[in-house]
């Protein structure tokens, strides 16, 4: 057996599924995602975020992603579990935890309290997840402007390459493209 199938076998599968400007970004200045509002129109089922959360047991995501999501009008993530990886302070919910530690060993953790398939979610945390070669499959949404400051997905190189598996243009303009990153 290999290295890589006695890895998989002890953390969950990894999705990630973020959207990102055409020079790399994942947020504006300051966080700002207005950007994506002209690119809204697009169903959760014609994104495949629908079957993304129908599949994933747990949505992983860190801190800063946290606070921006929890400011929303609307809850997005309805009763799907949520943990945030931080080392700040902060006050469990309904289905929504907090956890510290790297975070090979929070997966570790997860798939021993029996989780399967984990939506990552947050710019460091996939980041971090693709550097170590821990995702599985990461669908990308290429929104068609250029933003030239904010958060980027990529900062620095990544160890392996990302293989398309699929591509789509969904009717707002958005070119959904699902990687496999290959080691």
């Amino acid at each position: 057996m290999s290295t890589e199938s006695l890895s998989t076998k002890r953390r969950p599968s990894i999705s990630a599924f973020l959207a990102l400007s055409l020079d790399g970004f994942i947020a504006g200045e300051g966080g700002d995602l207005d950007w994506l509002t002209p690119f809204s129109s697009d169903s959760p089922q014609e994104t495949g975020y629908s079957a993304l959360m129908a599949s994933a047991d747990v949505l992983l995501m860190g801190r800063n992603t946290f606070d921006v999501v929890r400011a929303f009008p609307d809850w997005p993530y309805g009763d799907k579990p949520v943990v945030v990886l931080t080392h700040r302070p902060a006050e469990p919910g309904a289905n929504l935890s907090f956890r510290q530690g790297e975070l090979g060993q929070v997966l570790r953790d997860l798939w021993q309290e029996g989780v399967r398939h984990l939506y990552l979610d947050g710019g460091e945390l996939v980041r971090q997840g693709l550097q170590a070669g821990l995702v599985d499959e990461l669908t990308l949404f290429w929104v068609p402007v250029t933003l030239g400051r904010g958060v980027p997905l990529f900062a620095g190189a990544l160890p392996g390459r990302l293989t398309p598996v699929s591509s789509t243009v969904l009717p707002s303009g958005l070119v959904r493209v699902i990687y496999s990153p290959a080691p």
